[in-house]
């Protein structure tokens, strides 16, 4: 007994050590981390998994407030003190009731396209969606307290040499020479030419940034020839808040990109990503976190297509839409029914290519919508899941502006997005290889500021924060076609974002490689 307890004392002070270098941190112990943290740390690494937990939350974004089980068994994991990534099922284990089972879904749609659009592609068609556009972009800088004193561009040109000025403009044309940005802008009344030069490094990269067709606000001096000098750039901007969130320990599971009937469609991890959300597969908290699982939004590309781009018959395992579509039905019915299930469509799918795209059409996917109950919407859309705002879009014009804005590169999912939200806007460019559809309204305005902020496309998993709004690039369930090959386009696919909506701190498990 007596050297029971003496070998007990360090053991002791181990702990309250380790519970300070917590705390010290930054960082409150929910009781089943620590709980985890002794079971893991029997054989004596309590201070090397200290320091793994603490090196694993302040990577975690957004930053969480307290450490809890999840956190402790992936640091666990990566210093070999428990099992791979996805555990063997539990035998029974799906019989349980779960808790997700018994809280009523609370789904309300924010913003949805569907049945609202309607263009013949006339001039004043054109006319209306840019005056929309500049319209919505006027009343989000005129809410602002730094741009809401605003001129136009007529009195910025009438001014005297030096004369100041400041105006809403939309970018008709950008150009970019010898250390030097230059701006063609105009608003309803009125064209100038503004100069950025290098001399001001912010402001140079802010130009650099922008886009045509992009609505700003500028600041300009008056030059002594015809142009304008701008002095200041401001872009319209979330606002920094605090985001809404859940008032219970409930996810929302993030999908996208599935290319069902593709070749290289990655048809096993999928299958493990559904045998998870029945509480099949995963770690003790994995299966905990799928049973509080009350939300999956699929954002688009739920199947490969036909003709999306050249020689894509040689990437297809199946070569007809509407299998492609019977076969993706065969996989969405095995998500639990008490899951809300949320659908938008991709360039791939069988719906109109413009942005912004209605839900898509029972003729095509009429066997995904009638495998379960699912919400279809268009593209993109807005939802609230337990209060939490999501704003869903596929994606599409990532890369248009990735090849627009230097130094973005779409390995980088999270600084794109991110920008996205800087122009509130998801497509400014009209004319690049995003096509967009002249509506009486641009959908395509960042009107509402969201919560958490959904995209895929460009098949590469990521997570962010910007400004209180948490960013997902939800990856994909393909593998790299022959044409990503020659495209030199690397994706990362099999990797499965959750959102805890009531800490909005995501989570990740790789499914591709268990």
């Amino acid at each position: 007994m007596a050297q029971t307890q003496q070998s007990s004392r360090p053991m002791t002070e181990q702990v309250q050590k380790a519970v300070g270098t917590i705390l010290e941190a930054g960082f409150q112990v929910e009781a089943d981390a620590f709980k985890a943290m002794m079971e893991v740390a029997k054989g004596g690494d309590l201070d090397r998994l200290v320091i793994e937990v603490l090196k694993f939350s302040n990577a975690s974004t957004p930053r969480p407030i307290s450490i809890n089980k999840d956190l402790v068994l992936r640091a666990a994991k990566s210093l070999d003190l428990m099992p791979g990534t996805v555990a063997l099922p539990l035998t029974g284990l799906g019989h349980e009731r779960r808790f997700a089972e018994d809280i009523e879904s609370r789904l309300e749609i924010v913003s949805d396209p569907t049945g609202k659009l309607g263009t013949t592609g006339a001039f004043d068609d054109f006319l209306h969606y840019f005056r929309n556009r500049f319209d919505k972009m006027s009343t989000l800088f005129k809410q602002r307290l730094d741009t809401r004193s605003t001129g136009n561009i007529a009195d910025a040109l009438s001014g005297g040499t030096n004369g100041r000025a400041r105006f809403i403009c939309m970018v008709v044309d950008k150009r970019e020479k010898a250390e030097r940005v230059t701006l063609t802008v105009d608003d309803y009344d009125e064209e100038a030419v503004v100069l950025v030069d290098s001399s001001n490094q912010n402001l140079f990269r802010v130009a650099r940034g922008i886009m045509r067709d992009q609505v700003i606000f500028l600041e300009t001096r008056k030059s002594s020839g015809k142009f304008l000098i701008a002095e200041k750039i401001v872009l319209p901007e979330i606002p920094d808040r605090k985001p809404t969130r859940a008032k219970e320990e409930v996810y929302a599971v993030l999908i996208s990109d599935v290319h069902a009937g593709s070749r290289v469609f990655l048809e096993d991890a999928f299958k493990r990503v559904l045998a998870w959300l029945k509480g099949e597969l995963g770690e003790p908290n994995q299966r905990r976190i799928a049973g509080r699982v009350k939300y999956v939004t699929i954002c688009g590309d739920l199947v490969d297509g036909i003709g999306v781009y050249p020689r894509q018959e040689f990437d297809l395992a199946v070569k007809d839409i509407y299998e492609q579509y019977r076969v993706a039905a065969t996989f969405v019915r095995e998500i639990p029914e008490h899951m809300e299930v949320i659908l938008i469509p991709g360039n791939h799918d069988a719906v109109r290519q413009a942005l912004p795209q209605p839900a898509m059409p029972r003729d095509f996917a009429g066997p995904v919508l009638d495998s379960r109950n699912i919400v279809s919407l268009g593209d993109p859309a807005e939802v609230k899941l337990h209060g939490v705002h999501f704003l869903l879009y596929h994606g599409t014009s990532l890369m248009d502006i990735v090849s627009s804005v230097p130094g973005f590169d779409y390995q980088r999912p999270v600084e794109i997005m991110e920008h996205q939200l800087k122009m509130r806007h998801l497509a400014p460019e009209y004319g690049k290889q995003t096509p967009i559809g002249p509506e009486q309204e641009d959908w395509l305005v960042v009107d509402r500021v969201p919560d958490v902020f959904q995209s895929g496309h460009i098949h590469v998993s990521g997570s962010g924060a910007y400004r209180g709004t948490t960013i997902v690039n939800s990856g994909a369930w393909q593998g790299q076609t022959d044409y990503q090959k020659r495209m030199g386009l690397e994706p990362k696919p099999g990797i499965l974002p959750i959102v805890n909506l009531q800490t909005l701190q995501v989570h990740t498990i790789d499914f591709l490689s268990g």
